[in-house]
C-alpha cells in the first residue's frame, strides 16, 4: 500500500469512528461507560472527543503494527490531536461569532477540517523526538482521557462545555 492512500485510509478511519462516536451514547441507551468515550451532549467540549478517541485508538493500532520501533511518531502524533483541538475550537467560536448563530454543516466541515490539520501537524512534527517529549506525549494522552472522564460527569460551569444548539 502507498504513503498516499495509508493517509486517505487513517483519515477515513478517524472521521468514520468519530461519526460513529457522535451517535453512540444515544444508541446505547445512554449507557455512562459508553458516554466516557462517546459524545454526550453537543457542547464543543464533547466534540473533541470525535478527534481524540478515534486518534488514540489509531495510535495504539501504529504503536502495535506499524511504528512499534519508532516512538518519534507518538510526539508528532500528540501535536497533531493539540493542534486539532486547537483548530477546531478556534475555527468554530470565530465562525459562530461572525455569523451570529451556529450552522450544523459548517461544524461538520470544521471537524473534517480538524482531522485533516491534526495529520498535517502530525506530517510536519514527525521528524522532531527526543526522550522528554516522548513521555511529555504519553503524559498529555493520559490527560486527556483523565479529562474527557471527569468532565463527561462534571462539568464545569464554562461555555466550551455547555450544549450549543444547532
Amino acid at each position: 500500500m502507498n504513503n498516499r492512500t495509508r493517509v486517505i485510509l487513517r483519515y477515513l478511519f478517524v472521521v468514520l469512528l468519530g461519526v460513529f462516536l457522535h451517535f453512540a451514547y444515544e444508541l446505547s441507551g445512554e449507557n455512562p461507560i459508553v458516554g466516557l468515550f462517546a459524545l454526550v451532549n453537543e457542547s464543543v467540549w464533547e466534540h473533541l472527543k470525535l478527534l481524540f478517541y478515534p486518534m488514540l485508538v489509531l495510535t495504539l493500532w501504529d504503536l502495535f503494527t506499524t511504528q512499534r520501533n519508532n516512538l518519534c511518531f507518538l510526539s508528532a502524533r500528540t501535536m497533531g490531536i493539540l493542534a486539532g483541538f486547537a483548530f477546531i475550537v478556534v475555527v468554530f467560536y470565530t465562525v459562530t461569532g461572525i455569523l451570529g448563530f451556529n450552522v450544523a454543516w459548517l461544524n461538520i466541515l470544521i471537524y473534517l477540517l480538524g482531522v485533516a490539520f491534526a495529520f498535517w501537524v502530525e506530517k510536519k512534527r514527525s521528524n522532531y523526538c527526543n526522550n522528554m517529549s516522548v513521555k511529555l506525549a504519553i503524559a498529555i494522552l493520559i490527560l486527556f482521557v483523565i479529562l474527557f472522564s471527569i468532565f463527561t460527569i462534571a462539568p464545569p460551569a464554562l461555555g466550551i462545555f455547555i450544549p450549543i444548539a444547532a
